[in-house]
């Protein structure tokens, strides 16, 4: 099993390329910087969570090699998104709340019936590099649904006066490859020191949370994705849902073509299904069902993000729909537009906030990210284009 390019990418983490290289915590850091600005305040953890002793050193810490790793990656220009770089489509939608959603469900984003929101959702592929949609043995990484619901309404999550969007990062399994901060330092490492390569992680003997991580894995290698439209994605990590509630989030396509993956799958074959699926001049629009698991007891994890809720106990509700119409968004100008977005699980509203390490994670590390991503390098050599 070839574990390189699919344990790197499914790091399905918007938490890669910290701008500073020093030890103290990524996360005291981005809360300083967040609150230097007015009206900005970083929330602590709520209720619901337990924050394991050293986790924000351990943040810090993979904030630094993550600037190393980059820097491995990326040495003679721009870096890209440290997950998920490759974009099979960036597509423009429209995101619905049911007319008919369930009372108890009417909370945050979700609050108002029939009301629809522009929206931006990213198709993309978990890879270090661009990389082809499978590599040589079969296996693909994995993929990812990134939605931006644009001109929400209400307190946000960091208060950032200007913040009027609420992110959704999914992907296509239902729980991640690691379950917390610290196996996340360990992979970290490992890659680092031997250049994405994290065959090392899975030496014997396994402790517990690496034979999690190392099932998700074979799982994913399992997963044969013929068109990212056909996918169900997951929020895998959970939020708040309102101040009592926590959930995870779903989208589920409608009316999947089913769409089988080619015997010879060319470098971009899942950029090239999306195109036959939207680039048509007229006909119905893709659709999925956005969906919301309300946690069911305590005993569902919060802390452990490999860990999925049984939908037998914790059943999935459909509360909006995202639209897709028929579009050609290969077009320099939509595609430039998507490659300066900044998707994190921190935009959005204090209703959902984010729950758990691996989303605490995400916090500390959201500013310094962004901030590195918009430090233009002066070029010596020329990028690492796909061959």
């Amino acid at each position: 099993m070839k574990f390189a390019p699919t344990l790197a990418l499914l790091l399905s983490l918007s938490i890669l390329g910290a701008a500073e290289q020093r030890h103290e915590s990524l996360v005291a850091a981005a809360k300083a910087e967040e609150a230097a600005k007015p009206g900005v305040v970083a929330p602590g953890p709520t209720k619901f969570e337990t924050v394991p002793p050293g986790e924000a050193l351990e943040i810090a810490e993979i904030g630094r090699l993550m600037v190393e790793l980059l820097d491995q990656r990326y040495p003679d220009g721009m870096a890209r998104r440290g997950v998920h770089p490759k974009t099979h489509g960036c597509i423009r939608a429209s995101f619905t709340i049911n007319p008919d959603i369930p009372e108890n469900y009417r909370v945050g984003l979700f609050a108002t019936p029939g009301k629809t929101y522009e929206a931006w959702v990213r198709f993309s592929n978990a890879t270090p590099l661009l990389a082809p949609d499978v590599d040589e043995q079969g296996h693909g990484a994995s993929r990812g649904m990134a939605i931006k619901v644009m001109g929400i309404e209400g307190p946000t999550l960091l208060g950032e006066p200007d913040s009027r969007a609420q992110d959704f990062l999914l992907i296509n399994l239902p729980g991640f490859a690691f379950p917390n901060v610290a196996e996340y330092l360990a992979v970290t490492k490992i890659q680092v020191e031997h250049h994405d390569d994290i065959r090392a992680f899975f030496a014997p003997p396994l402790s517990p949370d690496r034979l999690k991580t190392l099932a998700i894995v074979q799982q994913l290698n399992e997963t044969k994705v013929g068109n990212p439209l056909d996918v169900r994605y997951f929020s895998a990590s959970p939020f708040l849902y309102g101040p009592d509630r926590v959930a995870k989030f779903a989208a589920r396509p409608r009316n999947p073509e089913n769409t089988p993956v080619p015997e010879f799958p060319s470098f971009d074959y899942l950029r090239q299904a999306m195109r036959k699926t939207l680039d048509q001049p007229f006909g119905d629009p893709t659709i999925f069902d956005f969906q919301v698991q309300l946690r069911a007891n305590d005993q569902l994890p919060i802390e452990d993000a490999t860990a999925v809720w049984s939908e037998g106990v914790a059943p999935f509700q459909t509360v909006a729909t995202i639209s897709i119409p028929k579009q050609a968004f290969y077009n320099a100008y939509q595609e430039t537009e998507c490659e300066h977005m900044s998707f994190t699980p921190w935009h959005g509203l204090t209703a959902h906030q984010p729950l758990g390490g691996i989303n605490r994670l995400r916090l500390g590390a959201y500013v310094a990210s962004s901030q590195h991503r918009s430090q233009l390098k002066e070029m010596h050599g020329f990028p690492k284009w796909p061959q």
